[in-house]
């Protein structure tokens, strides 16, 4: 092996000399949303930067694509403090956000520990990121940012402290939590290049297929004792229209067992498989190989189609 290189830290200083200007604006395109969303585990997409919260501008305004969810991102080359601190709660509060990312160079224990209690007391369906930003380059290579994530939400322990706390989480919401969380885990080992959500106590998990017109939605069904893969259209008649004119073509890559469906706004289709327990962990390998390759099916079938229908009614 030849000579390796040496790892240097940068000062995010002399990469983004202006916080707002440079940082914002660089962070803000959906290239660089989408690193810091493959880091959290989440979707971002971008809203707007400097947007008004009464007196105040929020640095960078995005959604959750999937849930419509906003969320909030603060900005901060400097050490953290107060007066971001208050601007982050306060932004959250204006505008009801579900996600709250502070991205600083350098974290103090005092906000360290005010996020961790934030974390800690909020409602579930808060989730505060502390984010530590640094630069990195090996010897005169282009300098290259990291995400340091120091402080998340442990979903299981609040969900788990909730369910005590009330009946709202039945033990089989905790059970599909478990399941999903599993089945995130075997899809990190497998592929890292999927975009996995942090798993919730419910019976779906969604992926992103790079838009918020449609997404692939993972279920399992305990009554029915079924996994399903689909891609769920929310309210696009004219992707649906567009998709069942190459019905053919979807047919011939998914097989004969692919089933369409249509509601009164949302419509799709998708793979089932029929199994004796949904929960039976001896055979959720078997389970976790099926979602998996349904779910890389489904992508490869219609991302193309969806990219060619976004071109032609752009």
């Amino acid at each position: 092996m030849g000579d390796l290189g040496r790892l240097e830290q940068v000062d995010i200083r002399e990469v983004w000399a202006h916080e707002a200007r440079d940082f914002s604006s660089w962070l803000a395109k959906q290239e660089n949303l989408s690193v810091l969303g493959d880091q959290l585990g989440i979707d971002i997409e971008p809203l707007g930067t400097e947007v008004d919260v009464g007196r105040f501008r929020i640095d960078i305004l995005a959604k959750e694509p999937n849930t419509d969810e906003r969320i909030i991102i603060e900005n901060q080359l400097e050490p953290t403090n107060h007066d971001h601190l208050g601007k982050v709660i306060t932004y959250a509060a204006g505008l009801d956000a579900h996600y709250l990312i502070w991205i600083v160079k350098d974290v103090l224990p005092e906000h360290l520990k005010a996020v961790e209690w934030l974390n800690e007391h909020l409602d579930e369906s808060v989730r505060c990121f502390l984010i530590k930003i640094e630069v990195w380059k090996i010897g005169e290579s282009k300098p290259a940012p990291r995400f340091d994530v120091i402080s998340v939400k442990n979903d299981w322990a609040a969900t788990v402290k909730r369910s005590v706390a009330s009946t709202e989480v039945s033990e089989l919401k905790l059970r599909q939590q478990a399941f999903w969380q599993r089945f995130v885990a075997y899809c990190r080992n497998k592929d890292s290049s999927l975009k996995l959500q942090t798993p919730r106590p419910q019976h779906w998990l969604d992926f992103s297929m790079g838009t918020s017109i449609c997404h692939i939605a993972l279920t399992i069904n305990t009554k029915q004792e079924k996994f399903s893969s689909q891609i769920y259209i929310p309210n696009d008649k004219f992707l649906w229209e567009y998709l069942k004119e190459n019905e053919l073509d979807i047919n011939t890559n998914l097989g004969s067992d692919f089933v369409w469906w249509e509601g009164t706004k949302a419509a799709g289709g998708g793979l089932d498989n029929f199994v004796k327990d949904v929960f039976d962990e001896s055979n959720q390998e078997s389970y976790f190989e099926w979602l998996y390759n349904s779910l890389i099916s489904l992508k490869k079938t219609f991302l193309p189609l969806i990219q060619d229908y976004k071109k032609q009614v752009s």
